[in-house]
């Protein structure tokens, strides 16, 4: 994927040029007897006597790496007034190939160009970046005590691309859907510094990512704050200090939701187990609660529907079941079928017609809707039936009505083609694959699902860029954080990935010809057909399972 950010097999540090430093920008692991656990540092060179001020640039820019001690060594580099005011977190910029600083028109004036692959933001919501994204940034400099020294910068570092993720960690925040039932992960990017559960805390009150902002819920009130500046780790417990008013201690389900919130979120982090909840400086006490545990992860049965014989097929360990009393429209072509949890409402297209239908054994099916080249239904636990195409309108329909589908508002899909389309399974967020004018390339995006209080969809958020120009055109969920894609009806080899939200990706072995990917319970669970045969991904290679069924999927 060129330049993109990758989960494996990260790259040597990339320089900058002819910045100054006594000895190269170089990892260190502090040892301990456990030194392969612990999180790399790096050790950017501090600034030089006599360096130019072009090399006092370059040698900011390369200290972006150093993240411990508050990127001490990157404000040497500036002012000691502008070392006080400078924000290395609001923005992470995560290039890919040389940054290029040259001199502006003014003495003491430079500017650096570089192309970036993805860019973290102060929230630390990572975004992916189109290839050929590119990034300016302009500095000021000034003498003092006759050394050249940065007076004026824009907040954030850069970062190469092979470094990211040594120096940041992607950790989950979690929200509740409106029913506060489920957990939904929020992933964010956070540099490995003891000050993780901090800033994990002051994101949650901060909120959900823009992304999912409407289609989740805190169970943290508006208004609350950290009573300390810091959340203190000890014994694997996290002590969370907060202000908020109007609390009422004899809420106790209100504080259970909060203390479950905070404790699936911060669990993410390795040291810690559990929370201490404190508000208002008095002890939140929850140990008499019977509310259960909010689900954090929603799993769909090990059956999938597929297609046999033109008909309408249970697939599930090798035996494959044509459901018969589904009746199909004359002269139909069945395609890319799939199915509810329930495993009671089916939905498929009529490849002949360009229709999308959904039924119930025993009852004739109902027209849903008609498009260019329509995605496979997707069915929320909700009780919807979706769907999209090339003419990038996306429908929704309830499952248990014959009532007309409803347009989902999404103007920032308007004239782009939607190649896949697919519901997460506790149903609050969508994974669209949106292709380019010429179908070569795509995006994957990650959107929240805004619903009004009968659960009705009404909007889908602008997306989150999880992965750009690529070669796919079908996702499917595994999990509640990850997902797999690749590129379909290709007569050479196709390279599936496993894909997580947070942006990271992993290569699953090539299958040739892949026609459809079906994504169960984990990684256990994947599932290609290609040459009228379906496999299943064990370990590095595809074990044929049948030759009966093909263009299967699990339930969602």
């Amino acid at each position: 994927m060129g330049g993109r950010l990758r989960l494996a097999g990260a790259l040597a540090l990339t320089s900058c040029g002819a910045m100054p430093r006594s000895g190269p920008v170089h990892k260190v692991v502090e040892p301990t007897t456990e030194a392969e656990e612990q999180p790399t540092q790096y050790s950017p060179a501090t600034p030089q006597m006599g360096a130019s001020a072009q090399e006092i640039v370059e040698g900011f820019l390369a200290a972006g790496v150093g993240a411990q001690d508050d990127y001490a060594v990157a404000r040497q580099y500036l002012t000691p007034q502008l070392a006080n005011t400078w924000k290395p977190d609001a923005r992470v910029l995560v290039h890919s190939g040389e940054p290029s600083t040259v001199p502006r028109l003014n003495d003491g004036e430079y500017r650096t160009s570089l192309e970036v692959s993805a860019e973290r933001a102060a929230n630390g919501v990572l975004e992916q970046q189109p290839e050929g994204t590119t990034r300016v940034l302009d500095f000021s400099l000034t003498s003092v005590d006759g050394q050249w020294r940065i007076s004026d910068a824009p907040d954030g570092v850069i970062i190469p691309y092979g470094d990211f993720t040594e120096i940041f960690k992607a950790y989950t925040l979690y929200f509740f859907d409106d029913e506060f039932g489920r957990l939904v992960p929020d992933p964010r990017w956070f540099a490995e510094r003891s000050t993780v559960p901090t800033a994990m805390v002051r994101e949650l009150l901060a909120g959900p990512a823009p992304h999912l902002d409407g289609a989740v819920t805190s169970a943290i009130p508006a208004g609350a704050g950290l009573a300390r500046s810091a959340v203190p780790v000890s014994d694997t417990t996290a002590s969370v200090e907060l202000n908020l008013g109007q609390f009422d201690p004899a809420d106790v389900e209100l504080g259970k939701r909060i203390e479950q919130q905070l404790e699936a979120s911060l669990q993410s982090v390795p040291a810690v187990d559990g929370v201490e909840l404190t508000v208002n400086g008095a002890p939140v006490e929850t140990s008499g609660s019977d509310m259960d545990d909010p689900v954090r992860e929603v799993t769909v049965p090990n059956r999938q529907i597929g297609v046999s014989h033109n008909q309408l097929a249970f697939y599930q360990g090798g035996q494959t079941e044509v459901i018969n009393d589904v009746p199909l429209p004359e002269n139909s072509r069945i395609v890319r079928p799939g199915m509810d949890q329930a495993m009671e409402h089916f939905g498929w297209i009529d490849d002949s017609s360009g229709t999308l239908y959904t039924a119930v054994q025993g009852e004739s099916p109902v027209q849903r809707w008609t498009g260019p080249e329509l995605t496979r239904p997707s069915f929320d636990i909700q009780g919807w039936v979706w769907g999209s195409g090339t003419d990038g309108v996306v429908h929704a329909a309830r499952t248990d009505s014959e009532d007309d589908s409803l347009t989902v508002s999404a103007q920032w899909l308007d004239d782009q083609s939607i190649a896949g389309l697919r519901i997460s399974r506790e149903g609050n967020r969508a994974l669209i694959v949106t292709t380019d004018q010429e179908g070569e390339t795509s995006d994957v995006w990650l959107a929240g699902i805004v619903r009004d209080d009968s659960g009705r969809p009404t909007e889908l958020k602008q997306g989150n860029l999880v992965a750009a120009d690529v070669d796919v055109d079908t996702v499917q969920w595994i999990t509640g954080t990850n997902f797999v894609t690749t590129a379909l009806g290709k007569n050479d080899n196709s390279q599936p990935h496993e894909y997580s939200v947070s942006g990271t990706h992993d290569a699953l072995p090539s299958l040739v010809g892949v026609t459809s990917l079906a994504g169960g319970n984990g990684a256990s669970g994947i599932y290609g057909a290609a040459d009228g045969n379906l496999y299943m991904l064990t370990g590095s290679s595809w074990a044929q399972q049948s030759d009966n069924v093909t263009d299967t999927a699990f339930a969602g």
